[in-house]
């Protein structure tokens, strides 16, 4: 039962993340004379907080660790600190900019993955 509310809660982190993450950068793509509020500038740091939370409760509770018995996770957590990166560059780069834009199209491109690998674990 624990299982289940902690998986359902780091998706539904999961899924927010990644709404805010285009909400961001779609608002500064259509309004880039307008700043962002404060609300999308402080919920994204709440959210991604209980993301990691409820991702580090779940590897408690699974004894799945980075590259032991769960190699997908290594590299899921390599491609999260990469979207991480990314994100902080298209969200900073001038808006319709190719920096920003490239950074959007890399940071979605490492999302999927990262969705990928947690739904299949490959390997």
């Amino acid at each position: 039962m624990q299982y289940l509310f902690v998986k359902h809660s780091h998706m539904l982190f999961v899924a927010v993340t990644i709404i805010l993450f285009n909400l961001r950068f779609w608002l500064r793509f259509s309004r880039p004379e307008k700043p962002l509020s404060g609300v999308l500038k402080v919920l994204p740091h709440l959210n991604d907080t209980l993301l990691l939370f409820t991702g580090l409760w779940l590897m408690k509770i699974t004894h799945f660790t980075p590259f032991g018995n769960a190699n997908w996770l290594g590299v899921k957590i390599l491609l999260l600190l990469a979207y991480i990166g990314i994100g902080i560059m298209a969200l900073k780069a001038p808006p319709r900019s190719a920096k920003a834009n490239t950074g959007y199209v890399l940071g979605m491109i490492f999302v999927l993955t990262i969705v990928y690998l947690a739904r299949y674990k490959p390997f």
